[in-house]
C-alpha cells in the first residue's frame, strides 16, 4: 500500500516525462463522466455520499499496491491545494469536503468521486497522446462499472446533471505551448476552425483562464451526438493544425531576426538565473521563453523536462513542500520562488549563481 506522502512527493510526474510532440503539447487529458441511480452530485445528502465513498473504497481495495482511496475531508488545506496544483483534483473539490479521489499510480489515472458528477475517470499523459489516455480511461471505466451501475439511456447516452454533457460523457483537453503564435499575434487565426470543430481554446491560469506564458487549454465543447471516436478524431485534427501553425510561426520568428530571438530567450534565462524575488506570472512568462529557446536549439544547457518541472514546482504549495515550510506572505513565496529557480537551473545547467 502506498501513502499520501508518496503521491505528494512523486518524483516522476507526467509533466517531466517525454511524449509525442511535447515541444508544443505539454499534456493530454481525458475525462469520462459517469453517474449512478442517485440524485446528482449537487443534491446528494450525507448518506448518499457515504454510499459513493463505500463503492469507491471497495473498488480501490482490490489492488492496494497501485490504487489509493482518499477522502478530501481527511486532508489539510496544504495537501488539498497540492493535489489541485498537480491536476489530481479540481478547484471545486479543493474548496469542499464531500468528495474523494482514487489515485492509480500505475496508469496516470484518477477517479474523482462526487465532483460535478458521481464519478469522473481522468487520465493525463505527457505530450500528444489523447488516444492512449482514452484507452487507459476506458479500461478504468469498465473496471469501475463492475462495482457500480451507470445511468444510461439509448436515446441520451450517459446521463449528466448538465444536459449538454449527456452522451459519451467524454471531455478531452490538451495543454498547448504556443509562444510564437502569441508573440506574433496570430492566435486569432485559430479561433474560427477551433470553434467550427466544436472546441474552445483559452488560458490555463487557475480561477481566471488568463493566458500566461503562451500556455493554452484546448478542449471539446460539443459532446452530445458524437461518438468517442469522432471526438478524438476531431481533437487530433484541430491539434495538428495548431501544431503546424505554431511550427511555422517559430520558424518565422527565428528567421526574421536571429539576434532578436536570441536576445528574447537569453534575456529571460538571465532574469531567472539572477532574480532574488519573482512572482508566479513573471516566472511562467520567462520559463516559457527559455523553453522556446531550448526547443529552437539556441539554449543548449538545459533539458525540456527541467523547465516543465519548474513550471509546476513554482506554484504556492509546491514551493512550500519543496522547502518544508509554510509561507507567511506572498512576498515570502516570491523570494523562495526566485531562490528555487536559481538553485534548480544551477544544478540543471552546471552554472554557478
Amino acid at each position: 500500500m502506498f501513502t499520501i506522502d508518496e503521491i505528494l512527493n512523486n518524483r516522476n510526474p507526467f509533466w517531466t516525462q517525454k511524449g509525442p510532440r511535447n515541444d508544443i503539447v505539454l499534456s493530454s487529458r481525458v475525462r469520462l463522466a459517469r453517474n449512478t441511480n442517485l440524485p446528482f452530485a449537487h443534491n446528494l445528502d450525507d448518506f448518499d455520499c457515504e454510499y459513493l465513498f463505500s463503492v469507491a473504497e471497495n473498488f480501490a481495495s482490490r489492488n492496494q499496491e497501485s490504487l489509493k482511496f482518499i477522502k478530501i475531508s481527511d486532508l489539510d488545506l496544504h495537501q488539498k491545494r497540492l493535489l489541485r496544483e498537480k491536476n489530481i483534483i479540481t478547484s471545486e473539490m479543493e474548496s469542499g469536503d464531500n468528495s474523494a479521489v482514487i489515485i492509480d499510480k500505475d496508469k496516470d489515472g484518477t477517479i474523482l468521486i462526487n465532483d460535478t458528477d458521481h464519478f469522473k475517470i481522468q487520465v493525463i499523459k505527457s505530450g500528444f497522446q489523447l488516444h492512449k489516455a482514452f484507452m487507459v480511461a476506458e479500461t478504468l471505466d469498465d473496471e469501475l462499472n463492475k462495482f457500480v451501475p451507470y445511468t444510461f439511456l439509448d436515446t441520451l447516452g450517459y446521463l449528466s446533471p448538465d444536459p449538454l454533457r449527456c452522451g459519451t460523457g467524454l471531455k478531452v483537453s490538451l495543454i498547448l505551448h504556443l509562444p510564437a503564435l502569441t508573440i506574433l499575434k496570430r492566435i486569432s487565426d485559430l479561433v474560427p476552425f477551433v470553434k467550427d470543430g466544436g472546441f474552445q481554446i483559452g488560458g490555463t491560469l487557475a480561477g481566471s483562464g488568463r493566458i500566461v506564458g503562451g500556455l493554452y487549454l484546448l478542449s471539446n465543447k460539443v459532446k452530445f451526438g458524437l461518438s468517442e471516436v469522432e471526438v478524438l478524431d476531431a481533437a487530433d485534427d484541430i491539434a495538428n493544425r495548431i501544431i503546424k501553425l505554431e511550427d511555422e510561426s517559430r520558424d518565422d520568428f527565428f528567421d526574421a531576426s536571429r539576434r532578436e530571438f536570441e536576445d528574447f530567450v537569453w534575456r529571460a534565462l538571465g532574469l531567472l538565473l539572477y532574480s532574488r524575488r519573482i512572482n508566479y506570472v513573471e516566472a511562467i512568462e520567462n520559463l516559457s521563453r527559455v523553453r522556446l529557446g531550448i526547443i529552437m536549439s539556441v539554449i543548449k544547457e538545459y533539458d525540456l523536462s527541467l523547465v516543465n518541472d519548474l513550471m509546476v514546482k513554482i506554484q504556492w504549495s509546491h514551493l512550500q513542500e519543496y522547502f518544508g515550510i509554510r509561507f507567511k506572505s506572498i512576498v515570502d513565496s516570491d523570494d523562495y520562488r526566485a531562490y528555487m529557480i536559481r538553485s534548480e537551473l544551477t544544478k540543471g545547467g552546471d552554472r554557478n549563481v
